[in-house]
């Protein structure tokens, strides 16, 4: 009963999805919810997925919701999707999918656990960072992972190991059938203090290299096998171009920021450009790294 009281308090409905993304731009969602366990999870889907189109989000840091908004019902995992557990060995860490980085980061930092520093410099949760196999810096979320348990296609949970997965740059095996509801880790032991200071050092570059107070979705594109985004990007010389309220940052040309109140029409255009400007001067096709959800706002 308890449980059933606390799904309904998080029901809303004709929600703001696009305020809650990093962006801060585009519509509603029909339904909006937090499952707080596997069976409110399941539940809810086997319910829902009868008259609504199911989107399950994290912390919305990479995606652009549409202006039209997501026609459906949006589930985010809370409760115990956002648990950290150290194994009575002390050689596996269990994540729950809804646990954002920087709790993670955090955690590894108090535990000395080291291996996962990286994530003190990406927005996002853990159950999406698996999925787009997330990284910076030379480290991704792949390196150290062990296995996943995740809720397929039929809504059975199953434990998926690591060689069972197909990770590639910026990418997994995953569909979005598929959803990460926890993962588990190899722990690396390391002094505190080096810990803090790889934290750091990633903390300094990013404050360097990327608009962190703007408000961004990450990376705009993935980056080609020969060039980085950035340079295609600078060599048609688009850094600091602007479309409506949408900005190519002048900090790093591989991110988009909202400038001056921008419509997510006005950022997806602008990406648009950039590819079509790419495509016209060097024949290479850039690719989103940003997720693109919902409809666009009729006219």
């Amino acid at each position: 009963m308890k449980n059933k009281r606390s799904l309904l308090k998080s029901l809303k409905f004709n929600y703001k999805l696009g305020k809650k993304t990093w962006f801060g731009t585009g519509g509603n969602c029909n339904l909006f919810l937090e499952v707080n366990s596997i069976k409110q999870l399941v539940n809810t889907i086997k319910i829902a997925k009868k008259f609504l189109p199911i989107l399950v989000i994290g912390s919305g840091s990479n995606v652009i919701i549409r202006d039209g908004g997501f026609k459906g019902i949006v589930i985010k995992l809370g409760g115990n999707f956002r648990k950290i557990e150290i194994d009575n060995n002390n050689s596996v860490l269990t994540v729950g999918a809804g646990t954002k980085d920087s709790e993670l980061a955090k955690f590894c930092v108090e535990k000395n656990i080291s291996g996962l520093e990286f994530l003190s410099g990406i927005p996002g949760t853990i159950g999406g960072n698996i999925k787009m196999n997330a990284g910076c810096y030379g480290d991704q979320i792949s390196d150290n992972l062990i296995n996943c348990t995740i809720i397929d296609e039929k809504l059975n949970k199953k434990i998926v190991k690591r060689n069972e997965i197909d990770f590639h740059y910026r990418k997994s095996s995953f569909d979005s059938r598929q959803i990460i509801i926890e993962a588990r880790f190899k722990i690396q032991k390391r002094d505190k203090l080096q810990i803090r200071k790889k934290m750091s050092i990633i903390s300094d570059k990013r404050k360097k290299s990327q608009p962190v107070s703007s408000r961004t979705g990450g990376s705009t594109f993935k980056n080609p096998t020969l060039y980085p985004a950035w340079k295609l990007i600078d060599e048609i010389d688009y850094r600091g171009k602007q479309l409506g309220g949408a900005k190519v940052s002048n900090l790093h040309s591989n991110f988009l920021i909202n400038y001056k109140n921008a419509s997510s029409l006005d950022l997806e255009m602008l990406g648009d450009e950039i590819k079509n400007k790419v495509w016209e001067k060097r024949r290479i096709n850039l690719k989103w790294e940003l997720i693109r959800i919902g409809e666009f706002k009729k006219v």
